[in-house]
């Protein structure tokens, strides 16, 4: 009676479908590691972050059908997974609606700012997964984010944001 109880515990703890990239669990993943399973995928890198840039850019029209690009964003504090983030040239994807959806089970819906525009939302983890529809810039887009790391990850940028506003007053003052 013991076994068959801690199995079904064991089911109900761990998600089934924990959301992975590249054979990568992306709760706990970090840069390193989601870097290495990009690169071994063959992806071209268009753009690798640093000092300056905040996230890293690849073209991925090879890798996952009708996108351009994949953007994968890191917490520079502690190189943990912050999103990725598929960009889509055009609006709808229903092929790929329905394969997150047999995977994550049926999605939350969120109206965007326009009536067309419009999210569908699962959760796996501490994963957010959302498939977006942007008829403004006419993109589609899939983005898988950790939002307590992302929040981290835009504290990041806000301070180096402030730090170059710093810098330029300190460089004007130095000018004149």
């Amino acid at each position: 009676m013991r076994l068959p109880l801690f199995c079904l515990l064991l089911l109900m703890a761990s998600p089934g479908h924990a959301a992975q990239l590249f054979g990568i669990s992306l709760q706990d993943a970090t840069r390193d590691q989601l870097r290495s399973a990009v690169k071994n995928s063959g992806v071209e890198l268009i753009r690798e972050g640093g000092d300056q840039a905040f996230f890293d850019i690849y073209d991925s029209k090879n890798l996952l059908p009708g996108s351009v690009h994949l953007y994968l964003g890191f917490v520079k504090q502690d190189q943990s997974f912050a999103f990725a983030e598929y960009a889509f040239n055009g609006l709808r994807q229903p092929q790929l609606l329905q394969r997150l959806s047999a995977k994550y089970g049926q999605p939350q819906l969120k109206q965007g700012k326009y009536l067309s525009d419009q999210s569908h939302v699962w959760q796996s983890g501490q994963i957010s997964i959302s498939l977006s529809y942007d008829w403004q810039n006419y993109q589609t887009r899939l983005t898988y984010s950790r939002p307590d790391k992302l929040e981290l990850l835009r504290q990041e940028q806000a301070e180096y944001r402030r730090q170059l506003a710093l810098q330029g007053d300190d460089f004007l003052e130095q000018a004149y």
